[in-house]
Order: C-alpha cells, then sequence, then structure tokens
C-alpha cells in the first residue's frame, strides 16, 4: 500500500510540473481569437486599500459586477508623479488644473498652466496632447478631453495668475535669441524671468514661427497666439523681425554673452518622383506660409496634396477654403497609419476632401496643357523601422488624376546654414547637441524643430526650457526656473464615482459655414459642459478611502480584468497554483451572462453567434483525452473483428 501511495505522489506531482509551464489560462474561446485579457489561473483576489484610491475603475471593468465599491467624501493628497503629467513633455500638471475646472475655478487652472506652459493660448488650441494617450479614465472609456479643457481655461483668463510672476533684478547679461516660434518665445519668457536682457530675431514680419505661417487660422486664431507674444513682450523683449542673422557666433561678444538657435523647420520635403520641378507641384509649408502673409495664390479647382500629417490635413482643407471644387489626400497606407490627429481627418472629410488611402503618386506629368498625377496603389507589406507597415506597390495599378496643383505635405526638415558654424547630423541636417542643449561652440545653444526635426509645440516648449536653464546656468545663475502662480485651493468632496458620463462632444462651426472663410471652428465649452467633462476625472493625485469593497466570491471567474484595468496595483493575485474549493461552475463563463456588460469588458456581441460555449482548459484536455481514447477503443475492435474473420 505504501508503494501504491508513494506512485500516486509522484503522479500527481507530474501533474503539477506540467501545468505549471502551462500559460496562465483559465477560460479560452477553442475556435475564435480575442483581444481577451490575460488570465490568472486558479488564484485568489487580493485587494490593498493603501494602494487604492477609489477610483471605482475595478468595479466598472467586471462584467459580471461581482465587485461593489463606497468611498469616504473627502480626499487626501498623494505626492506622486501621474501618467498625464509623465508624459506630457513640458510637465504641465493637468490632473491639478483639470480638478480645478471641475470645481468652478478655471481662472486658477490658467495660473496652473502657466507655471509650466508660457504659450497657454497657442497649445490650448493646437496642442498635440500626448497627456490624453497616457490618461487612466481611458481604462474605463475614453481618455479625459485634457486640451479642450485647457481652452476653456484659457477662455478665462483674468490676469490674476500675473500676481504672483517674481522677475529677477537686471543681470547685466545679455541673450540673442534666433527664431520667435515656440522654442525661442519659450526660452525667452523664462530668460526675462531670470533677469537678463533678451532680443529675439526673425525673418518673418510677426512673431510665432511655424504656429504662425504653418497653421492655418482656423485652426488657431491669431489674436490667440499674439496674446502669449504680448506678455513675453510687456517683460521686457525686444524683438527684431524682417531680420536675418547670417552669424551667430558674431553675435558673441558683440553685445550678447549668449545665443539660442529655434530657427525651426521651414523646408518642405521633395516627393522623389519625376516631374516634381513642374512650377504647380508646391511645398506643404511654402504653401501654408504664403498663405498665412497674405498673398495671392492660384491653385485651381482640382488640387492633389501627398501626406497624412497634420500639415496635410491644414493644406487640403485650406485649398477647400481658397475654392478647389476637388481636393484629393494621398495616402500610401490606410487610415489607421495616419499620423494626423484623428479630429482632423474627421473634419477634412466632412469639408469634402476626397481620402484616397493606399495610394501613392509615381510621377508628374503635362499632357496637352494639362497637369496629371499618375498614381500607383498600394498594399501593406511588413512592419518597417516606423512600426508601421510597409506600402508596397501593386503592379498593374496605376492611374491618373487630372490636376491643377500638386502639393508636397509629406514632411518638413530644418536647413541650418553652414554660416551658422555648429556641429550637424549629416543625414538630416539637424543640429547637435549635449543634454544641456549645447551646440560645440561655447556659448551657443538650440532647441525646437531645428534640433528635434519637424515635431509638435510642446515638444519644442520642453526642450526650450531645458535651453534656458542651462544658460542661465551658463551666465552665472542657478539654474532655476520654476514658479507658482496660483493659489492652494481646499480638495474637492466627491461623492461616490467620478462622472460617469462619456467623453462630450466637441462644438464646431457649421460646415457649410467654416469652408468660405478662415475664422477658428472650434468653439469652448460652456461652464456646464466643460465642469462635467473635467468631472470625469479619476482624480489619481487624490485618495479617496475606501469605505466599503465587496468582492462576490460566488459570480466572480476570476478573469483577471479587475487586476489589469487597476492603474494603481492595487488588485492583485496571489501565488498559489489552485484552489480545491472553486467548482465548475463557478469558473465557466458563459457569453450569454455578459449581454449587458460595460464597455470596458471582453464581450463581442457581434461574435456571439459564432462562438461555442467557453469551457475550462482541464475540461477541454478531459474532452481531447477521452475522445483520443474512444478512436484507440474503435480502432483495438476493428483489428479484433479483422483477426476472427
Amino acid at each position: 500500500m505504501s508503494r501504491h501511495y508513494g506512485q500516486g505522489i509522484i503522479k500527481g506531482m507530474k501533474v503539477t510540473l506540467k501545468n505549471l509551464v502551462r500559460g496562465p489560462i483559465t477560460v479560452q474561446y477553442p475556435e475564435e481569437k480575442l483581444n481577451l485579457a490575460k488570465r490568472e489561473r486558479g488564484i485568489s483576489l487580493a485587494w490593498n486599500p493603501e494602494k487604492c484610491i477609489g477610483c471605482y475603475t475595478c468595479e466598472d471593468a467586471c462584467p459580471h459586477h461581482s465587485i461593489h465599491i463606497e468611498t469616504s467624501e473627502q480626499p487626501k493628497q498623494l505626492r506622486k508623479l501621474l501618467p498625464c503629467i509623465m508624459k506630457c513633455p513640458a510637465k504641465v500638471e493637468a490632473a491639478k488644473y483639470v480638478r480645478a475646472i471641475a470645481t468652478g475655478n478655471p481662472e486658477e487652472a490658467l495660473s496652473i498652466i502657466r507655471e509650466q506652459l508660457p504659450l497657454p493660448s497657442a497649445c490650448a488650441y493646437v496642442c498635440a496632447h500626448p497627456c490624453e494617450s497616457a490618461c487612466t479614465r481611458k481604462t474605463v472609456d475614453n481618455p479625459v478631453a485634457i486640451r479642450k479643457l485647457k481652452r476653456y481655461a484659457v477662455e478665462h483668463d483674468d490676469g490674476r495668475w500675473m500676481k504672483n510672476v517674481k522677475q529677477a533684478e537686471p543681470t547685466g547679461k545679455s541673450v540673442a535669441i534666433i527664431g520667435a516660434g515656440p522654442a525661442g518665445l519659450t526660452a525667452a519668457y523664462y530668460l526675462l524671468r531670470k533677469g537678463h536682457k533678451v532680443t529675439v530675431f526673425d525673418e518673418l514680419p510677426k512673431a510665432g514661427g511655424m504656429m504662425l505661417v504653418g497653421i492655418p487660422r482656423f485652426r488657431l486664431p491669431e489674436d490667440a497666439l499674439m496674446h502669449d507674444v504680448k506678455v513675453i513682450e510687456d517683460m521686457g523683449c525686444e524683438f527684431k523681425f524682417n531680420t536675418r542673422v547670417e552669424d551667430p557666433k558674431s553675435l558673441l561678444g558683440n553685445g550678447f554673452d549668449s545665443v539660442l538657435l529655434a530657427t525651426g523647420a521651414h523646408e518642405a520635403a521633395k516627393l522623389g518622383i519625376p516631374g516634381e520641378d513642374n512650377e504647380h507641384v508646391l511645398g506643404g509649408v511654402y504653401f501654408l506660409k504664403d498663405v498665412a502673409l497674405g498673398k495671392k495664390i492660384e491653385i485651381g479647382n482640382n488640387v492633389v496634396i501627398v501626406g497624412g500629417g497634420n500639415t496635410a490635413m491644414d493644406c487640403c482643407r485650406t485649398a477647400v477654403r481658397l475654392g478647389a471644387k476637388n481636393v484629393f489626400v494621398l495616402y500610401r497606407r490606410t487610415r489607421n497609419e495616419m499620423p494626423a490627429d484623428s479630429e482632423e481627418i474627421d473634419m477634412a472629410i466632412e469639408e469634402g476632401v476626397d481620402m484616397q488611402y493606399l495610394a501613392s503618386p509615381v510621377r508628374v506629368f503635362e499632357e496637352n496643357g494639362q497637369l496629371k498625377v499618375e498614381c500607383k496603389k498600394m498594399e501593406l507589406g511588413p512592419v518597417d523601422a516606423s512600426g508601421r507597415r510597409s506600402p508596397v506597390p501593386i503592379e498593374g495599378s496605376e492611374y491618373i488624376i487630372d490636376v491643377d496643383t500638386v502639393i508636397s505635405a509629406s514632411s518638413q526638415y530644418p536647413i541650418v546654414p553652414e554660416s551658422f558654424g555648429v556641429k550637424k547630423n549629416e543625414s538630416n541636417s539637424r543640429i547637435i547637441v549635449d543634454r544641456a542643449m549645447a551646440t560645440d561652440i561655447p556659448g551657443i545653444y538650440a532647441a525646437g524643430d531645428n534640433v528635434l526635426g519637424s515635431s509638435t509645440v510642446i515638444q519644442a516648449v520642453a526642450q526650450a526650457k531645458t535651453a534656458a536653464k542651462s544658460i542661465d546656468t551658463y551666465l552665472g545663475g542657478d539654474g532655476n526656473i520654476t514658479e507658482v502662480l496660483h493659489n492652494e485651493m481646499p480638495l474637492p468632496l466627491r461623492p461616490g464615482r467620478p462622472n460617469p458620463d462619456n467623453v462630450h462632444d466637441s462644438v464646431y462651426t457649421d460646415v457649410d459655414t467654416r469652408i468660405t472663410n478662415f475664422e477658428c471652428v472650434e468653439e469652448c465649452w460652456d461652464q456646464e459642459t466643460a465642469e462635467a467633462e473635467a468631472n470625469r476625472c479619476l482624480r489619481c493625485d487624490l485618495q479617496y478611502e475606501v469605505t466599503h469593497y465587496d468582492l462576490k466570491g460566488g459570480q466572480c471567474v476570476y478573469c483577471g480584468l479587475c487586476v489589469e484595468s487597476c492603474p494603481f496595483g492595487a488588485l492583485f493575485s496571489s501565488s498559489e497554483y489552485e484552489r480545491a474549493t472553486y467548482t465548475t461552475e463557478d469558473q465557466v463563463l458563459h457569453k450569454e451572462h455578459l449581454i449587458d456588460a460595460p464597455k470596458s469588458s471582453y464581450y463581442h456581441s457581434e461574435l456571439d453567434s459564432e462562438l461555442p460555449d467557453q469551457s475550462l482548459l482541464l475540461d477541454i484536455d478531459k474532452e481531447e483525452s477521452d475522445k483520443k481514447k474512444k478512436k484507440e477503443e474503435e480502432k483495438k475492435t476493428e483489428e479484433s473483428v479483422k483477426e476472427e474473420k
């Protein structure tokens, strides 16, 4: 008997070891591959009240409504870096200013924004809002519309933030900034605050750089941009427009102690196809610049734009406003790969632009006085260096479009004159800098698109802040540009869960009206909408004590969705392998029970009729084993029958 007992233990250990190396899967769909969450095998679910902030995310994520929580109304402040702040290049405290709006204090919200961002008006309209991609609210439904809330705060500027601005005594040092774009303006603001004299040189007749000539007025009104510029000018900044600086080294010791190169990326990339030297083939950034400066441009009725970024969207929407009847956008991948903001693509389509995906121009030519573009259809191949599937031409798929103007808007890059004398990257003409944004010439720094290549306003701002710190240190300062402009506010009460409503829609001018002019198309939210949207924030920097946490173990299927949805690791699984107390009924999750599941669950109604009942892997293994045994028995029976015959 002891021998049999030992054999039983050995067999049991073999089964355990075999299953330990298998993936942690409890429930599966044998015939359908779905985007299911990772599964946890036979575990105990545990909750850490110290890490939990009472955001209700786990409750919303549970497809069987097995979790119910209740929280206190009064929160306490948590000191930690939040996803929205970490994702922002300029480290603007989004959670804090969104909370200010939620409690009816948009003026204080603007003060919080201005602590890290000296161009809030411009960014309120055109910021790429990377903070939203990191917003924890998206684990429930959609991220908080942070950029639009910034716009609401900007619209309620009462100037109170100015009372807390501290400008140092004059240091006697002087800085020359070449370029009045987002990088140059940002650096000017902080260097002025540190007491240095600042002079900004720019070839254009006004300040703004690419914000002025690269972004159309229907996206960024000039008066909003100039509001930010005036603040910097009132601090004592001297602007010298229509001025080109050829040799920044000559400025050193000739009235200036340091120089910042912030010349941007104003050169349009070539298409690289035959016929692009035709006079009716325009560069996207040149086209937008001429329109912004009021030059008269004849583009005709039929216009083709090549590219899929925001510059391409700006060009096609500008062409519509200039009277073009047929506007085509050629993009060699699908919409899913387009780098342009989804809202910009939607509005372009609403305004009548014909998006031709998986299409690329191969040549431009004239025939009988008519300009034509030969295009070739594409298909997506393997993933390339950009992380996207590469476009592959389809042989024999060529087609022709009759056009009046072709606009190349695929990319732009910086042109740094050789006379600048700084070290550049030979492949892309960008200025090479160290971590302090210093070039290889002592006293000369660089920031923005001439370092990054074509980038966003917020990225240029972030680089300029680093450059300003370094220049101040170089000039004998402490490099500290931090400031506190807002007044402390009481932490807000929250009875129950955050606002459950979905993201609120943007408000735009009627399409038939907006295509006739260059007025701004996006309208600001009213107070009710802005505060409702702000109250969707999960307030990751606050902790609402959980006074009641109820997990219904009998109906929980231990699928792990709540664990994965928790942004703070407050829910976790124990390390034990299998629990004998589970029953098959507890662990089988029938898809019929998920009909009323919330959006965050993994139920797919469109596949309902095609899916088999879910079952345990152990059950499936047993079923396969039984089938195999049955076949073996049938085979033996057949063989024995043959032998008897």
